[in-house]
């Protein structure tokens, strides 16, 4: 039985300052959490809801707990929950980098970071740098959007003017070089900026950089930051 104190905790994971404060993380859905049981990821429990039907991948190391719906809907993040989701433990990756990284700067959308880090997982890119004012990985949009690519993707936060110094930075800008253009290219950081602003004015005066861009109808104002980063890989690493 889950107790109503575990309850409250897991409702409040929903606010980042609890996420960081429990050390604790959702997963929502059947797909997503048995490729999170499959993976090791540290788990600290399961939820079902009793209405729940689906077969769990379940291990015996792991804690089940089966709780009545509207209990269920106080936990889960989303407005048509499947009746299952996992609390998961903060967790970091530590992965040997591949030739190619991607890096972020302020990416305030978590469907958007999602996102980029499924593109990231389909062309075997395992590392993705974050500015410290991109969004959370464990906001539970950004793990839903991911699809379970969280599992494979490393995120490291910090300075990107630190961290992509003495790196091969490629920076999407509007004014850059036609990405379809370029040479053949094996290793490198492709720079994403803002959805709204694009990278900061001061990060791409402080580092050495090949500003590229993606031709287009000059009558559309950009491209969405998931989409943009989806052609870069295709053309630079595709």
């Amino acid at each position: 039985m889950l107790s109503k104190v575990k309850i409250k905790q897991y409702q409040q994971l929903q606010f980042k300052k609890f996420r960081q404060k429990y050390g604790l993380f959702v997963v929502e859905g059947l797909k997503s959490v048995n490729e999170l049981i499959q993976s090791k990821w540290p788990i600290e429990s399961i939820v079902c809801s009793t209405s729940f039907e689906g077969k769990i991948e379940s291990s015996d190391s792991i804690d089940l707990f089966s709780v009545k719906p509207k209990e269920f809907e106080m936990i889960s993040q989303q407005k048509n929950p499947q009746g299952i989701l996992a609390i998961a433990q903060f967790h970091q990756l530590n992965l040997e980098e591949t030739p190619w990284q991607i890096a972020l700067d302020n990416i305030n959308n978590p469907g958007n970071l999602g996102t980029i880090i499924r593109i990231a997982d389909w062309y075997g890119i395992n590392t993705i740098y974050c500015s410290q004012d991109t969004v959370d990985l464990y906001n539970s949009k950004v793990i839903q959007s991911s699809m379970g690519s969280f599992l494979r993707v490393q995120l490291k936060y910090g300075n990107l003017t630190e961290t992509l110094n003495q790196k091969d930075v490629y920076a999407t800008v509007l004014d850059g070089k036609n990405i379809r253009t370029l040479p053949n290219i094996k290793s490198g950081v492709l720079l994403i900026g803002n959805e709204a602003n694009g990278i900061s004015e001061s990060l791409t005066e402080s580092l050495t950089h090949t500003p590229i861009t993606i031709p287009g109808n000059i009558q559309t104002e950009s491209l969405n930051a998931a989409m943009a980063t989806a052609i870069c890989c295709e053309r630079l690493m595709g």
